[in-house]
C-alpha cells in the first residue's frame, strides 16, 4: 500500500499516530488512560483495569478527590504565575 502523499489529511494523521500525539477528546482521569475514539473509551470503561480503579476510588474517595484538587490547584498557581510574572 502506497505511502499518502505528504501534507494530505492522512499524511498528517499518521505522523501525529507515529509520534503519539492525539486529540484530548476521550481521557479517564482516574486510570489516566487517553482512548482515540468513543467505542475504545467505552471499551475501557467496561475493562477490568478501569473498574478495579473505581473500586479502589470508591473505598477512598476523600482521599482521591483531595488530592485531585490539590493537585490542580498547584498547577493553576504554577500557571497563573507564569502567565502574570508574580
Amino acid at each position: 500500500m502506497p505511502k499518502p502523499e505528504k501534507g494530505t489529511p492522512k499524511d498528517i494523521a499518521n505522523r501525529m499516530k507515529a509520534k503519539g500525539l492525539q486529540k484530548l477528546r476521550f481521557y479517564c482521569q482516574m486510570c489516566s488512560k487517553q482512548c482515540r475514539d468513543e467505542n475504545g473509551f467505552k471499551c475501557h470503561l467496561t475493562s477490568d483495569s478501569h473498574l478495579r480503579q473505581m473500586k479502589i476510588f470508591s473505598e477512598n474517595a476523600n482521599t482521591l478527590l483531595d488530592s485531585f484538587s490539590a493537585e490542580f490547584e498547584a498547577a493553576y498557581i504554577d500557571t497563573l504565575r507564569r502567565r502574570h510574572g508574580t
